[in-house]
């Protein structure tokens, strides 16, 4: 007998700090999927997925309840005239890409989207990035900017595209 497993995405908790968190630093630390340098810490982490702003939520995406990766709405810029377009990010653990969860994070953050009536949705990604850019892609996401040389990991200068989808 097969058992597939057991997919869900539900509100992220601070029980899923811990292994959201293993999750992000290693993007940090091998990637350039985050322009972030450091490891951060609980904390750090907290304040990237509880911003207080509910039309702004986070998500834990779980198979067979274990956290295999998060999925956020952020704001683009803090200031009221950007209030009706939202940032994505997708994170999943190293261990998992490739098998459709990317895919499913991407269309329910456009739910919810549509739910809090955004009109933009915006996926801000390293230009190396070819996976994430493939999954915006195919989600209909188009390339409104192209950003040369304006982030520096690992002794390089990369580039930064933004995709960006009209719901």
């Amino acid at each position: 007998m097969i058992i597939l497993p057991s997919f869900k995405i539900v509100p992220f908790e601070e029980e899923y700090i811990k292994d959201a968190l293993e999750i992000y630093n290693y993007y940090i630390l091998n990637t350039t999927a985050t322009f972030s340098i450091e490891p951060i810490d609980e904390d750090g982490l907290r304040k990237l997925a509880f911003t207080g702003l509910e039309r702004f939520p986070s998500f834990a995406l779980l198979e067979d309840d274990k956290l295999i990766g998060y999925s956020l709405l952020n704001r683009y810029k803090p200031r009221e005239a950007y209030d009706r377009s939202a940032e994505t990010t997708i994170y999943l653990s190293k261990d998992i890409q490739g098998r459709g969860y990317g895919s499913k994070a991407l269309a329910h953050l456009e739910e919810i989207a549509k739910a809090f009536e955004f009109h933009a949705l915006l996926g801000v990604i390293c230009s190396e990035n070819i996976a994430s850019i493939e999954l915006f892609k195919k989600f209909g996401y188009f390339e409104c900017a192209h950003f040369v040389e304006v982030g520096e990991k690992f002794g390089r200068m990369l580039d930064v595209v933004i995709y960006e989808k009209l719901i």
